[in-house]
This record gives C-alpha cells, structure tokens and sequence, in this order.
C-alpha cells in the first residue's frame, strides 16, 4: 500500500474529520466515498452530510449517523478487467 499519510476522527459516530482527500468521489445520504491518493474511503450511514469541504486543503466533515468507516484500494484504471476482461 503507498497512499497518502492521512487522518480519521470519529467523534461519538456523528461527526467524522479526515484529512488529504483528493476528491469526493461520490455523495448521497448513506454513502460518502472520497479518494485518498491509491485508497477510496467509504462512509456509510444514515443522514449523512458535508458539514466543510476543502479540497485546497484535502480536508472534509461529514456528519449524520456514521456506521461504518471503510478502506479500498483503487486500482489502476487500465488494470480494471469486466466481466469477461482477462
């Protein structure tokens, strides 16, 4: 793994700070998915919202009902295969 050095806080399930994202990949009231260089972090809940966004400064808050906090790699894109890619 060779992401970027970043912080997580949780506060009470309600309010979670992260920094150096890089982009908020996708948004609704359940999921945020944001992207930490070579790592894609989902957070999953209910009424979940942007309270501060700066991607200047790569930092974000989200708050809402906060379940769960998830990690993925993200692939290079030309090494993604479909269904039937090899």
């Amino acid at each position: 793994m060779n992401s970027k050095k970043h912080t997580i806080a949780l506060e009470s399930r309600a309010l979670l700070n992260v920094t150096a994202v890089e982009e908020v990949v996708s948004f609704d009231e359940g999921l945020v998915s944001l992207s930490l260089g070579e790592t894609v972090l989902n957070i999953s809940g209910e009424g979940l919202s942007v309270k501060n966004l700066s991607l200047e400064n790569g930092e974000i808050t989200v708050i809402g009902k906060i379940d769960a906090v998830v990690y993925f790699e993200d692939t290079p894109r030309k090494k993604r295969f479909g269904l039937f890619g090899k």
